[in-house]
């Protein structure tokens, strides 16, 4: 860390340190008085695999034969027709007038997406994982079937990116044969880096030429951009994930792969190997909402268990664990209900659930039957069920309609189809729930409609105290960069006992949206907040603050910022509302909102996100601004400076100090280098024991050449 030491006006009688940091990775409102989720296009497309009682498939199914239902209600079918992918290529020749259109042509239809991906395994697993990738190559000679390899492993790593080219896929494959997690890690941030610099030339135009329709050399290079765009928003969703326990990062790893492929039309299919999944109680929620995205988005998972054929009862887990439960329990029912509970006792309940649902094949069996996929399982003979899989990828029907809903209220809508024909098995999807989509596409979950609710509350609830707001960062366009913090003090959280008589545990949700001036929802974020603590630290615990942020880039205008904060276990909630005023881009020279720090914490290179983010550590900024001082404490502040790329000047750091509006004194200081995004990140740490009590205010001055920039942060010392 480079420390630059500089002095101060005499009345500091000290020095403080101004620590550059490294760069990051990357780089009025209008209040409804009604609920303010407007949704975009409200179709379903499904795409449906009909197959007769010998398991060939129909391809001769009529319009007037299918009747789709939504809770037993039948829904008017739009369309109906079959996609035969097989024929399909890329291709640069002429369109007829009626086809050629610049604004409906979307060459993403010309294209199949097959993603693999593994988790868990061990050596033979990963042979096994690519004998089945050479077989599946050598059943799709087509150009237009793009294939990538993805692993789940401590989060979402992609190993070779969508790509037609078979020799790429297994030398990739071959490759990681032996790999650790840091390097799957290594690899997927290579990937990540050149998805980057695809995105950085901006998106193709798609149009017809002389001819009437577009070279394949532009359809090309548009099928690339948006399969790049779509990965990265993968890569970029994965990390920003929870990864607290195995299950969920599994899910969230799995949801920011198909809320990524939702960006793009057709069926999609992932092929997904994993000898162990299971989805304890606790995750339900987050399973129930990945099979929902997976269904609105038209993503299919066949799964697939790399064990083949065993000796050995999968079920066998289960039914230990049964029996023990059974055994707790009938020994408190002798006890007459009576006496001392012990943990296994208190757990019985659970227990007995979790071993319900320990069979791995159970989890495989309902993703893939719940997304409209297949499992291949308990067999050695895994091709014949492979090219099944492949077959429906190039095949299938598609069927739209608008669904009848009266009031988005976040309930499972189950569908079912049925066909006027004997003897016909449909291979479709169970369902999603009942969200409203955001404009830009964003997908609403289940569980934050009760959230979305309190936003929408005539009258706001304020019973649990948090803090919000938005600090502006990049300016540099096409939009602004803004952080959206949440802070709540955890003391005002509720903390529950635990069975176990060892834990007390928190619950607390929280979810915060900007809208547009016209009143939509442009960006939202959310989190879950469920954590244990060890009762004996619970009172220190509770001494500390729960701070999220969020990252956003949005264009210029008037906005405002909702959140709420709930905390599930006494069931409080809060929103607190404020306005967001984004500035227009500019090249010129910048300072960034000056940030209070409550700590830095260290981080791994790759883990870079945001502009709180620099290689091996992360700001964690605090919204108070009641800084404690006297000696031995620090008051840390944070800024970045975008200097004009076109001066060549040096920029130069001014800060202007001020108290009780009172000017005390200015100090000058040179600044670090310009990193390689065009940023200096920047902390400046003041010791604090010459700050007396009163309010303050510091001038962040900025001037490179004839240039000059400025922006001020005000606090209050005690």
């Amino acid at each position: 860390m480079k420390r630059l030491t500089i002095l101060l006006p005499a009345f500091f009688l000290s020095a403080f340190s101004l620590a550059g940091q490294q760069q990051s990775q990357q780089n009025t409102s209008s209040q409804a008085t009604s609920p303010t989720v407007r949704s975009t296009a409200n179709e379903v497309v499904l795409d449906m695999v009909f197959r007769d009682k010998k398991g060939r498939t129909i391809h001769d199914i009529r319009p007037e034969e299918i009747h789709v239902l939504e809770d037993g209600v039948e829904q008017k079918v739009t369309s109906f027709h079959l996609v035969e992918g097989k024929s399909a290529e890329l291709s640069g020749a002429p369109k007829t007038p009626a086809d050629s259109g610049s604004l409906s042509l979307d060459p993403m239809r010309e294209v199949r997406l097959v993603t693999l991906v593994f988790e868990g395994l061990d050596q033979e697993g990963k042979r096994f994982f690519r004998q089945a990738l050479k077989d599946i190559l050598d059943m799709a000679p087509e150009q237009n079937l793009y294939f990538s390899i993805v692993t789940v492993d401590h989060g979402l790593q992609v190993l070779q990116p969508l790509t037609s080219d078979h020799a790429a896929l297994l030398k990739s494959m071959d490759r990681s044969m032996m790999w650790s997690f840091t390097q799957y890690e290594n690899q997927s941030t290579e990937v990540k880096q050149e998805l980057q610099q695809i995105l950085s030339g901006g998106e193709p135009q798609v149009q017809g030429g002389a001819a009437g329709g577009p070279s394949q050399s532009q359809v090309q290079s548009a099928v690339n951009y948006r399969m790049a765009k779509m990965q990265y928003d993968m890569l970029q969703q994965s990390e920003a994930a929870d990864r607290a326990y195995n299950a969920r990062a599994t899910i969230d790893a799995l949801m920011a792969l198909v809320r990524a492929q939702s960006q793009l039309p057709g069926r999609k299919v992932v092929l997904y190997f994993n000898p162990w999944l299971f989805i304890p109680e606790a995750v339900k929620e987050q399973y129930s909402n990945l099979i929902s995205v997976a269904n609105r988005a038209n993503v299919s998972f066949y799964t697939v268990d790399p064990k083949g054929l065993v000796t050995w009862s999968q079920d066998e887990n289960g039914r230990q664990g049964l029996s023990g439960a059974a055994g707790e329990t009938r020994s408190q029912q002798m006890r007459g209900g009576v006496g001392e509970v012990s943990i296994g006792q208190a757990r019985a309940a659970e227990t007995a659930e979790n071993a319900l649902r320990s069979n791995p094949l159970l989890w495989l069996r309902d993703l893939a039957q719940q997304t409209g996929g297949v499992t291949i399982a308990e067999t050695n003979d895994y091709r014949a069920p492979l090219r099944t899989a492949m077959e429906e990828v190039r095949t299938y029907y598609e069927a739209s309609y608008a669904p009848h809903i009266a009031v988005y209220d976040g309930k499972f809508r189950k569908i079912s189809i049925r066909v006027d024909r004997p003897d016909v098995v449909v291979h479709s999807r169970s369902g999603y729930f009942a969200l409203p989509q955001i404009k830009g596409g964003q997908q609403l979950f289940a569980y934050e409609m009760p959230l979305l609710n309190a936003l929408n509350a005539s009258a706001a609830p304020h019973d649990v105290d948090f803090q919000v707001g938005a600090e502006r960062f990049n300016d540099r366009g096409p939009k602004v960069e803004y952080m959206v913090t949440l802070e709540a003090p955890l003391k005002g959280l509720t903390f529950t006992p635990q069975p176990d008589q060892k834990t007390s545990a928190v619950d607390t949700a929280l979810l915060a949206v900007v809208k547009n001036s016209n009143g939509e929802i442009v960006e939202k974020f959310s989190k879950d907040f469920a954590v244990q603590v060890a009762q004996d630290k619970v009172n220190a615990y509770k001494e500390g603050n729960l701070v999220q942020t969020f990252r956003t880039e949005l264009p210029p205008g008037a906005y405002s910022l909702e959140a709420v904060v709930m905390d599930r276990f006494d069931n409080k909630t809060c929103v607190k509302k404020t306005s967001i005023s984004v500035p227009d881009p500019s090249s010129k020279l910048s300072v960034s909102d000056v940030v209070v720090v409550r700590r830095t914490e260290a981080l791994k290179d790759n883990q870079i996100l945001d502009a709180f983010y620099f290689p091996g550590g992360k700001v964690v900024p605090t919204l108070t601004n009641t800084l404690k001082g006297g000696p031995g404490n620090i008051l840390p502040f944070y800024f970045a400076v975008y200097p004009d790329r076109a001066v060549k000047d040096t920029p130069k750091l001014t800060m202007s100090f001020y108290r009780e509006g009172q000017y005390l004194g200015a100090a000058e200081a040179p600044l670090p280098d310009v990193q390689r995004d065009g940023r200096i990140p920047y902390i400046a740490n003041l010791p604090a024991d010459k700050f007396t009590p009163g309010a303050y205010e510091i001038r962040i001055g900025v001037t490179q050449g004839s240039l000059k920039a400025e922006e001020k942060v005000t606090f209050q010392v005690d």
